[in-house]
């Protein structure tokens, strides 16, 4: 009994002398939580590096299904009905339905989404997927544009022969996607609700110059080994593979499964 209670006594004394020898800390509270913001930190950059990565959709070629700014900087803003709305609807109006106010009107920003970054590392990419993707080696994007990202939906695979007969996508003869959703809405071509946007279908543009690879609708395109053919839902605005080819399945980021921002009536899983 004694030598327990003499080891108790030295073990305590070995514990102050211990305490003496260490400085304390400063702060210990501030230093605790400092160490939780940089693992919260150390986490939020892996998950964004390696899982699920916010984008920001910058124009309008994936209207209706995405939005860029709306209406697009170069038109007239959305003109106020009844008066410039008060300083609290502004601010809701900021907050939750991502308005910036002008003057004379207001402008939405652009959808905000989340991109699955994973997925394609154990699956290839399906046809009708959005897909977000690095245009750093498309060397029939304009200088100015290349190196940005795009975010388009996928339409054709390697060795897929595409074909536009509006408005209608054909891939290997057939027409793409009868009985999914997405491509049900594209060729439906339903007007857009409030003087937006509708479906337009597939379009052959008739812009100048025209679009190189899809002149005319007796134009095919094959897609290169591991490459693949995107398409804009707004297909009378969109700067597409039309235009400028395919891209390389290296170059795909991921696809595009969540608006999470602002909330409108797109909030919810990208279709």
């Amino acid at each position: 009994m004694e030598d327990a209670r003499s080891a108790a006594s030295r073990a305590h004394e070995l514990e102050q002398k211990i305490h003496g020898a260490i400085p304390a800390q400063k702060a210990p509270a501030l230093r605790e939580n400092i160490e939780v913001l940089l693992v919260a930190v150390i986490v939020a950059m892996a998950v964004r590096t390696f899982f699920i990565q916010p984008f920001k959709i910058p124009t309008g070629s994936m209207q209706p299904t995405l939005y860029g700014v709306y209406p697009a900087p170069n038109d007239w803003p959305t003109r106020y009905v009844g008066g410039p709305p008060s300083s609290l609807n502004r601010l809701a109006g900021i907050v939750f339905h991502g308005k910036m106010y002008e003057s004379s009107g207001f402008r939405t920003r652009g959808d905000h989404i989340f991109v699955d970054k994973i997925s394609y590392h154990f699956r290839k990419p399906r046809r009708g997927e959005v897909i977000v993707f690095d245009t750093t080696h498309i060397p029939e994007i304009p200088a100015s544009s290349r190196g940005n990202f795009y975010i388009k939906r996928l339409i054709g695979l390697e060795n897929d022969v595409v074909q536009i007969k509006p408005p209608y996508v054909l891939v290997n003869g057939e027409i793409l996607g009868h009985g999914v959703p997405a491509f049900e809405r594209q060729y439906s071509l339903q007007s857009g609700s409030d003087g937006l946007p509708g479906y337009n279908g597939y379009t052959i543009p008739d812009t100048f110059p025209s679009a190189k690879y899809f002149p005319s609708s007796a134009s095919t395109y094959t897609v290169p080994a591991k490459h693949v053919f995107p398409l804009g839902d707004n297909s009378r605005s969109s700067l597409d593979g039309r235009f400028w080819g395919s891209v390389p399945q290296e170059d795909v980021v991921g696809r595009a499964v969540f608006v999470y921002w602002p909330f409108s009536d797109r909030f919810g899983r990208v279709d």
